[in-house]
């Protein structure tokens, strides 16, 4: 048997379906999905615009919402001839996985929402925001799209009118959530490196280009400095050792 046909025991199998191997927190390519109702909808969708992070979800016909209308900066898609009932289903069937945010008790849209998730099929995760902090909240969340390898995560949660702290607890649990991912590179920043200077041990940053050499304050390259050499305190400079003078015979 050649080494070519032996290889394929040591290859990685490929990931399960529906997971990508790397989840969209780890890419830094996640997608936020909600509906934009108040409360935990539109927290979550808030925090995903301020942060730069992609963001979208279905909504319910003419873009309704228990205030009236949803805002038009939030970038939900409105489905025709549909009611918030169905937008719930469109955006747990089109997610990789949903997060449901309750407080104590689930009811009205989060239960709706893990229903859709079980006949459908699709992972989820259940949140208790009334046990758990936002930034507590926001590690269960990254466990499960790094467990599941999800690349686009629904989140839902009550209305404003549900719970007076929907709309901050969303909010602060995606911030949380984004700032756990992968953090940008500064490519206008300076490298620094270390070079070791000679005779003190130490190391020092600089900014000199690869190839010089380095020395003291004097100039000399360390590798030319003749042996014998001891440095004076208080300068940079380096003297000729003095012999030691030898001890007169007293017998």
């Amino acid at each position: 048997m050649s080494r070519n046909s032996r290889d394929f025991r040591f290859k990685k199998p490929p990931p399960p379906s529906g997971q990508s191997g790397i989840s969209g927190l780890q890419s830094g390519r996640l997608k936020i999905v909600s509906n934009a109702q108040t409360g935990v909808g539109r927290g979550v969708l808030d925090a995903a615009i301020e942060l730069g992070a992609e963001c979208g979800g279905a909504c319910a016909e003419g873009r309704m919402a228990e205030d009236g209308f949803i805002p038009d900066n939030y970038p939900v898609v409105e489905l025709v001839g549909e009611n918030t009932s169905e937008s719930i289903r469109q955006n747990v069937k089109q997610s990789d996985g949903t997060a449901v945010i309750y407080f104590h008790d689930i009811e009205d849209e989060p239960e709706e929402a893990l229903d859709y998730c079980v006949q459908l099929g699709k992972p989820y995760r259940l949140i208790d925001g009334g046990d758990l902090q936002s930034g507590q909240a926001a590690k269960v969340i990254a466990d499960f799209i790094k467990d599941k390898g999800l690349m686009t995560l629904h989140i839902i949660g009550p209305k404003a009118s549900a719970s007076d702290r929907a709309h901050r607890f969303g909010y602060e649990a995606v911030g949380a959530l984004l700032g756990l991912g992968p953090k940008p590179r500064n490519p206008s920043r300076p490298q620094m490196r270390k070079t070791v200077d000679a005779g003190s041990g130490g190391d020092r940053s600089s900014r000199a280009p690869s190839g010089e050499q380095g020395g003291d304050a004097s100039g000399i390259p360390s590798e030319s400095r003749p042996s014998g050499q001891r440095r004076r305190r208080g300068t940079g400079r380096r003297s000729p050792r003095k012999p030691t003078d030898s001890q007169p015979d007293l017998t």
